[in-house]
């Protein structure tokens, strides 16, 4: 017989007298409660919890065999496997509860937009292509994805996904009427991936909050027009020092227009550099860097057919980090942001750290890369709950405080 123990509503002791695992257990009830309040049957919600639970406790690979048994239901493997693979669900209401609940806690934060490769043996998973991962540096067989992190000095979790489906993938009708793929989806290139989820938390949180992600390696000049394309949305985007910019500063230097690598604009300003000093003690050294400096550029013209629809955004600031004095500033940052507040965004830079290596480390332990179905709709519903999963287990590291202060 399957067993709900673990559903069971906790008690409520006294403010003072609860212990940290309790103010945890709170935390998990309160959670439970808003991401399946949409699931109109009480089975659905059963499922739900079943499968996230299994998600935390499973040992090893998070299949649905592992998953079943780890919250003591072997018998309901087959109606797990029905529930995410199978059934009609919407994933979109469970993210935007998900992206409600973070952003309760009222720290600062921003969104980070990471791109992801889940490495696939065979060919039939849905989306699987040969591309370049950005996890191992080197072409790789799999699916290749963005997601988008809540990501604040307490908690890091991902909110929503896209599933980068190639061309060549799309046109096999075969494969699509397998996979479940809906008809209307057609292929996105990956500036479409980010501003589908840059759109998704704009409807769902505060509009103001910033977008942080990582352009290095892509094609820059029209995936960066694209990131910039709205001047009310904050963006805060790393580039490589071989972007090419047009030096805007005419307050200062008198220049403008000068376009060249990122990297090199940044030297007449060495004598504006200042040394900065940030909290966290516990930061790897790498993480620290010893100076910034500024300066305004623009985004060089867009050329070649299909670019005449994008126009290029207004001025924009770069950011450069130094680790080393002697050399070339090891991080480079774009920004519609204002560089006045240099100190405060390098602070923010660090989240896209943090963030890849939760994908790492985290992301591996509650099965983000373990998705063992083919159906499109079953890689959303299981990333949304891994993605849950994963949000719970940011919340049990956080301090006891932030647990009991969450819980309602």
């Amino acid at each position: 017989m399957a067993d709900y123990s673990s559903l069971k509503p906790f008690a409520h002791p006294t403010r003072a007298t609860i212990p940290v695992v309790a103010r945890y257990e709170e935390t998990v009830t309160d959670l439970c409660a808003a991401l399946f309040a949409e699931f109109r049957r009480y089975d659905q919600r059963i499922r739900a919890r079943q499968y996230m639970d299994g998600l935390l406790r499973a040992q090893g690979r998070k299949s649905i065999a592992n998953i079943a048994a780890a919250v003591g239901v072997p018998g309901d493997e087959q109606r797990l496997h029905h529930f995410v693979s199978s059934s009609h669900w919407a994933w979109s209401p469970v993210r935007r509860a998900l992206a409600a609940f973070l952003e309760e806690e009222g720290v600062p934060a921003v969104w980070v937009v990471l791109p992801v490769s889940i490495p696939k043996t065979g060919e039939h998973s849905v989306g699987v292509s040969r591309h370049f991962s950005p996890d191992s540096r080197q072409v790789v067989n799999g699916q290749r994805a963005y997601g988008i992190w809540y990501a604040s000095e307490r908690v890091f979790a991902p909110v929503s996904w896209r599933l980068h489906l190639p061309e060549a993938w799309l046109d096999n009708r075969s494969r699509r009427t397998k996979a479940e793929v809906p008809d209307e989806l057609s292929a996105a290139t990956p500036e479409d991936c980010v501003a589908g989820l840059r759109d998704d938390v704009r409807l769902w949180g505060d509009p103001a909050r910033p977008v942080m992600t990582d352009a290095r390696g892509v094609g820059e000049d029209r995936y960066l027009a694209r990131l910039f394309d709205k001047k009310d949305s904050p963006v805060f985007v790393r580039i490589s020092g071989h972007t090419r910019l047009m030096l805007d500063d005419r307050t200062r230097t008198g220049q403008g227009g000068h376009c060249a690598p990122a990297r090199n604009l940044l030297v007449p300003e060495r004598r504006l550099r200042c040394v900065v000093r940030r909290a966290g003690p516990a930061e790897p050294p790498q993480l620290r860097p010893l100076a910034t400096a500024t300066a305004t550029v623009r985004l060089p013209p867009l050329k070649g057919a299909g670019h005449t629809a994008l126009k290029s955004p207004g001025p924009l600031n770069l950011l450069g980090l130094w680790h080393d004095m002697r050399r070339p500033p090891t991080e480079l940052w774009l920004t519609n942001m204002d560089a006045s507040r240099a100190t405060a965004l390098l602070r923010t830079t660090r989240f896209i750290h943090m963030v890849g290596s939760g994908w790492q480390t985290r992301g591996e332990a509650v099965g983000l890369r373990d998705y063992e179905g083919r159906s499109f709709p079953g890689w959303h519903r299981h990333m949304t709950l891994a993605s849950c999963a994963y949000a719970l287990s940011s919340l049990k590291d956080a301090s006891p405080d932030r647990c009991s202060g969450l819980s309602a």
